[in-house]
């Protein structure tokens, strides 16, 4: 998802919902980090967001600008409302930057946040994210190996990075 696609995505996420808060936990908040974000991000369809003051409005949300909806077949992307955010490292919300569009404001996931929780998956579009992003040196290994130890999932296993699109964990 491009940029402006991204803010095409909250402005209909505004409409819809009501409100003018959301977060982004997915790939697109590397939106918010950087001018020039790698091609994995370009290339997704899919925006994870969920609405910071309205929550109720989630499944409307979903039902308005999800996968099957008459705005992602116009658009050719579309909105995934995630209800919980979970697997993130601890203090997770006093690093989100702001990306604003108008009078949205989209609290997005600190790089490293996004990364630790993406790893913790370990989906192979997440592991190629991963990987993408730390080839063009957007985030440090070390960073994110910190953030690791304190994402919850994580604590009970070693998780061994390496700055290419694969993880190990013993």
């Amino acid at each position: 998802m491009k940029k402006h696609e991204l803010k095409t995505a909250l402005k209909a996420a505004e409409r819809v919902a009501g409100g003018r808060e959301f977060f982004i936990i997915g790939s697109q908040a590397v939106h918010a980090h950087c001018k020039r974000p790698p091609a994995e991000v370009l290339l997704s369809q899919e925006c994870d967001l969920y609405p910071r003051t309205h929550p109720e409005a989630a499944e409307l949300l979903e039902r308005e600008l999800g996968r099957n909806s008459a705005f992602a077949r116009r658009q050719g992307f579309y909105i995934v409302v995630t209800p919980e955010i979970a697997n993130l490292p601890e203090r997770w919300q006093k690093r989100v930057k702001q990306f604003r569009v108008g009078r949205i404001s989209a609290s997005c996931l600190e790089i490293h946040d996004m990364l630790a929780s993406k790893l913790a998956a370990c989906r192979l579009k997440d592991l190629e994210l991963a990987g993408a992003i730390l080839k063009l040196r957007l985030a440090r290994v070390r960073t994110l190996r910190r953030r690791l130890l304190i994402c919850s999932p994580c604590r009970p296993v070693r998780v061994r990075l390496r700055p290419c699109p694969a993880c190990w964990v013993k």
